[in-house]
């Protein structure tokens, strides 16, 4: 069998000129694996070595993505996971991401950029970001080695807004959510902060936040309600009763998640040794130990918060059960 021509080529940024033109760039990930805790994190260290044999960028439009995308041997996703952020999800895909069965990618730029295209071209429909979305899953799923057999998407945080479209894109897929004690989140968020968490910088429309001066001083505040929303989405989702949106709470056990996860996506768990062993180290510092959370600052706790987490605990405590995970 004659490997397709853009075998391990993917396309991984999309951007919109001042002409009105969409622009997709593409690298060549050559015999690389995506095992980093992030998915950018494979694409700057492929750019460097891509550009020990050009200079040249390799660029398109997506009506090449389309089309490059349909002929490329590939699996459809096995599951979405969505989460409140600093909740365990990139633990959760790297216990999966070093097997060769496994594609896991985890908070891809480009799938951002699709699903928020509308912001920069106000003429975007939901049909064009759908047929782009799954080209782009098709080409970064491909089949490399042919000994793969499930594939992970791990969306950003406040793709949680985006539930509705996606489970209508993805009727069949499951799709697990992940959230945790929002004490607990916002004390994570305040050592280092994600983009969601810094006021302005994610759209605030998208986020459902009227942006005032006090958040400028008080971040914690900001986050608390950019958090507040993500429990919101989740009960929604909840609500929603499809029978594959999947739930976990990240305070119930990362090891709870990681079989919970395994139960509803049939991935094996092939080393409970090597699994045990990567749950002592940093999830996003693969190299640094893991040490314990500690208890919160008082400061961290908000009565709007907190009266969303509990209720999102409440609708989801009985369920999930799976056998024992010691």
């Amino acid at each position: 069998m004659y490997p397709h021509p853009l075998t391990n080529w993917i396309p991984y940024s999309l951007t919109y000129d001042p002409e009105g033109q969409w622009v997709l760039s593409w690298i060549d990930l050559q015999n690389r694996s995506i095992t980093e805790p992030f998915f950018d994190q494979t694409i700057q260290i492929s750019k460097w070595r891509n550009r020990e044999r050009s200079v040249l960028s390799s660029l398109s439009d997506p009506d090449f993505l389309i089309a490059a995308a349909q002929g490329i041997p590939h699996l459809n996703p096995t599951a979405f996971i969505f989460h409140v952020s600093r909740c365990g999800s990139t633990l959760l895909t790297q216990a999966f991401c070093e097997d060769e069965e496994n594609i896991v990618i985890s908070e891809a730029p480009l799938l951002d950029e699709i699903l928020r295209a509308n912001e920069k071209d106000p003429n975007m429909i939901p049909e064009q970001q759908e047929k782009w979305f799954k080209a782009a899953l098709n080409m970064m799923g491909q089949q490399r080695n042919f000994k793969e057999s499930s594939y992970t998407i791990k969306l950003d945080s406040w793709h949680l807004h985006f539930y509705t479209q996606l489970r209508n894109w993805f009727p069949v897929t499951p799709f697990i959510f992940i959230f945790r004690t929002p004490e607990q989140v916002l004390a994570s968020q305040e050592k280092r902060r994600g983009i969601h968490s810094v006021p302005g910088i994610i759209n605030k429309a998208l986020l459902g936040i009227d942006l005032t001066k006090a958040y400028f001083g008080d971040f914690n505040r900001y986050t608390a309600d950019v958090i507040e929303q993500y429990y919101l989405r989740i009960i929604n989702a909840h609500q929603d009763g499809h029978p594959l949106n999947f739930f976990a709470d990240y305070g119930d056990g990362v090891r709870r998640m990681i079989f919970l996860y395994s139960n509803i996506t049939g991935i094996m768990i092939k080393d409970e040794a090597k699994l045990k062993t990567r749950l002592t180290f940093h999830s996003k510092s693969p190299n640094e130990p893991f040490k314990e959370d500690i208890p919160p600052d008082s400061k961290f706790t908000y009565e709007h918060l907190s009266r969303a987490y509990r209720h999102l605990k409440e609708l989801t405590a009985s369920e999930n059960h799976i056998p024992s995970c010691k």
